[in-house]
C-alpha cells in the first residue's frame, strides 16, 4: 500500500477533532481503512444551551461514519469520539456537536459534498452507491437536501425582487409505463418549472392551485395549453383575469395526424385498390397488347401508392424549407391528388394564422379558415374544423400573446434523460424535486466550491 500516512493525518484533522491514526483491515479479501478522530475540546468551552450554566463530560461515546473512498475498492470510513455532557445547575445532559457529520446521515460532510458533485455531474445513485460503498437510501437524502436548499435559495432570489409570474404553460407527460403521467407548470419568462403533479385529469391540475399561494398568481396574464385537454376550465376558474392560449405545436401536430394523415392514407389506399383490381383484370386478359398496357397501369397506380405512403414528413414539413427534390415531389403528389392538395393549403393557411399580432385581424381569418375547410367536402378536414370553431377564443389569444408549451417540451427532453440516468425513479416526489431542481438557472445547478 503506498501512501504516506502523516500527510493523511494532516489533511483529515478538522474542527474540534484531532485525527488520531488510520488503520487498514483486510478481511476476506475486502480492504478497509478507518480514520480515527478524537473530541479535543474542553468543558471550559462548552455551556448549557438551556440555562447556560457550567458543564461536565459525562461520557465518551463513538460513532461511525462512512467517507469517500480514497483507493478504488477500498472501503473508507472515519471513527468519531465525542463526548457527552451534563449541566452543573439543571442536569441536563446532551452531545458533542459533530461537524465532521452530515445532518441526517452516517457519513462525513466531505463525503456529502462530493455526493453532491458527482449528481451535479449527471451519476445515477446506483453509480455513486457502486463507487463509495454508501446506501442508496443515504444518498438520495443528500440530494434531496441539496436540492431543496437550491430550491429555497431561487424563492428566496425571485421573493427579494418581487417577481410573479406573467405568462405560464401548462402539459402532461409520462412518469411511467402502462399511460402514468404528471402534470407540470412552467414560468415561461424565468424557465422555473413551478408545479408538478401526479395525474394529468382536472383533479390532479386543480391541486396547483390549491397549493400555489394565490397572490402569487395574481399578475399571470396568460396560460399556454394542449387544445384538447380540459385545463382552460380551471384557469377560466381560478384565474379570470389570464387569457387561455392554446399551443399552435399541438394543433399543427393534430390536424398533420387527424387531416392531412388520414387524407393522405385514404387516397394511398385507393391508388393500392386499384393496382390490385388492375392486376386481376389484367390476368383474364387474353390480348397481349391490352394485358401489357394494363400491367402499367397496374405499375403507375402502385408507384402513386408508394409515394403517398413515404410522403408523411414532406407534407408536414414547411414549403419554405423543403430540399429541391422533395419539392418537386410535392408538386407531383399535390397535382395529382386534389383533396391532398386542399388539405395541404390549408395548413401552410393555418401556420400562417398565428403568426397574425391582430386579435381582431386574427379572429376574422381564423373564421374565414373555419368556413373553407366546412365547406370543402373533405370529411376529415371538415370534423376536424367543426370541433376546433368552438376554441376560437383560445386560438385568437395567441396573435396578442404568442406563447407555447415549447419550453415544456423541451424539459420533457431532460426528464426522459434524468429517468434514464436513474434507471426510473420510485418516489415521486424525489422525481418531481428533480424536475423542479433541473428548471433552475445553470449557476445553481452546481455545488458551491468552499
Amino acid at each position: 500500500m503506498l501512501f504516506n500516512s502523516n500527510s493523511i493525518i494532516l489533511s483529515f484533522s478538522c474542527q474540534q477533532f484531532q485525527c488520531q491514526g488510520m488503520k487498514i483491515m483486510e478481511e476476506e479479501g475486502n480492504t478497509q481503512v478507518i480514520t480515527e478522530y478524537q473530541s479535543t475540546l474542553s468543558t471550559d468551552a462548552i455551556v448549557c444551551p438551556q440555562c447556560k450554566g457550567k458543564v461536565y463530560v459525562c461520557g465518551d461515546y463513538e460513532t461511525i461514519l462512512q467517507d469517500m473512498p480514497i483507493w478504488i475498492g477500498i472501503k473508507q470510513e472515519a471513527s468519531v469520539r465525542y463526548h457527552r455532557y451534563r449541566c452543573r445547575e439543571c442536569h441536563r445532559s446532551f452531545a458533542e456537536d459533530i461537524e465532521l457529520k452530515h445532518p441526517r446521515t452516517r457519513v462525513t460532510t466531505r463525503a456529502a459534498r462530493w455526493i453532491e458533485a458527482l449528481l451535479c455531474l449527471q451519476m445515477s445513485v446506483k453509480s455513486i452507491q457502486e463507487l463509495t460503498g454508501i446506501h442508496w437510501g443515504t444518498i438520495r437524502t443528500i440530494h434531496e437536501e441539496f436540492m431543496e436548499a437550491k430550491l429555497e435559495e431561487r424563492r428566496r432570489e425571485l421573493k427579494k425582487k418581487g417577481y410573479k409570474p406573467q405568462l405560464l404553460a401548462v402539459d402532461e407527460f409520462a412518469i411511467h409505463k402502462g399511460h402514468s403521467y404528471a402534470t407540470c407548470v412552467i414560468d415561461l419568462v424565468e424557465g422555473d418549472i413551478l408545479w408538478v403533479g401526479e395525474g394529468r385529469a382536472m383533479k390532479d391540475f386543480r391541486k396547483f392551485f390549491e397549493e400555489t399561494d394565490p397572490d402569487y398568481l395574481s399578475e399571470v396574464k396568460a396560460v399556454a395549453m394542449d387544445m384538447n385537454a380540459s385545463y382552460h376550465l380551471l384557469v377560466e376558474e381560478n384565474l379570470p383575469h389570464a387569457c387561455v392560449v392554446y399551443d399552435r405545436y399541438h394543433m399543427q401536430a393534430q390536424y398533420g395526424r387527424d387531416v392531412l394523415g388520414v387524407v393522405r392514407l385514404e387516397e394511398a389506399r385507393r391508388h393500392q385498390k386499384q393496382a390490385k383490381e388492375i392486376k386481376q383484370a389484367a390476368a383474364e386478359e387474353k390480348d397481349p397488347a391490352v394485358k401489357k398496357q394494363m400491367k402499367q397501369s397496374a405499375k403507375g397506380e402502385q408507384n402513386l401508392y408508394t409515394s403517398l405512403k413515404r410522403s408523411r414528413w414532406t407534407l408536414l414539413m414547411n414549403q419554405d424549407k423543403l430540399l429541391p427534390e422533395k419539392a418537386v415531389a410535392l408538386k407531383t403528389i399535390l397535382d395529382a391528388h386534389s383533396s391532398v392538395a386542399i388539405c395541404y393549403a390549408l395548413k401552410e393557411e393555418m401556420c400562417d394564422l398565428f403568426d397574425i399580432r391582430d386579435p381582431e385581424i386574427a379572429r376574422a381569418k381564423w373564421l374565414a379558415w373555419f368556413e373553407a375547410a366546412k365547406s370543402s367536402g373533405i370529411e376529415p378536414l371538415a370534423k376536424f374544423a367543426a370541433l376546433k370553431e368552438s376554441k376560437i377564443d383560445g386560438l385568437v389569444s395567441h396573435a396578442a400573446y404568442p406563447i407555447s408549451t415549447g419550453k415544456l417540451e423541451g424539459m420533457n427532453n431532460r426528464i426522459k434523460v434524468s429517468k434514464r440516468i436513474g434507471y426510473g425513479f420510485r418516489n415521486d416526489a424525489y422525481f418531481f424535486s428533480l424536475i423542479r431542481y433541473l428548471s433552475l438557472p445553470s449557476p445553481l445547478l452546481s455545488p458551491k466550491v468552499p
